[in-house]
């Protein structure tokens, strides 16, 4: 399995329950290792997952094995993701994310599509689907840091989240 966790850089306190700020979703490795590194170093204590498909994200978002030590804790902050993956797509995710009952504090998970697709037609189905933000890649490097720095700060240190 290539799921890869990115919490170790935190050490919680003994009794203290190990929330995730932000799930990183990104079936790209090199793209996924730099937003995470982005992130770190912009947001002081984060405490990122980083997994490679949809899959993965919803059996550690569901707490079904691997990741059923998960049951008891909170859901992240935020979920970042590509649309286009193997397995789950962001689409399917999205749509999974939503329809789980109302009272479920997952349901109220902010969740950012960040993905190479300009097309109209995944804008308006990501957004169907319930996607909180939708955010293109830039092709630049420093310009990719730059986006997700900012979209780490907003969402983290910015928005009010019900969760």
């Amino acid at each position: 399995m290539n799921d890869k966790l990115s919490e170790e850089h935190v050490a919680p306190a003994p009794e203290e329950e190990q929330v995730i700020d932000i799930l990183v979703v990104e079936d790209n490795e090199g793209e996924r290792e730099s937003i995470v590194a982005v992130l770190q170093a912009a947001i002081a204590d984060v405490r990122i997952a980083s997994l490679s498909n949809g899959d993965e994200a919803m059996d550690f978002l569901l707490a079904r094995p691997p990741w059923t030590e998960r049951a008891d804790e909170a859901p992240p902050r935020l979920i970042l993701m590509d649309l286009a993956m193997p397995g789950t797509d962001g689409f399917s995710m999205l749509a999974q994310i939503r329809r789980i009952e109302p009272e479920n504090a997952l349901t109220l998970v902010p969740v950012v599509v960040f993905t190479d697709s300009q097309a109209e037609s995944d804008i308006r189905e990501s957004y169907r689907c319930g996607a909180n933000s939708y955010i293109m890649k830039p092709l630049s490097f420093p310009d990719f840091q730059s986006v997700v720095k900012a979209v780490g700060k907003y969402w983290m240190g910015h928005n009010k989240s019900p969760v």
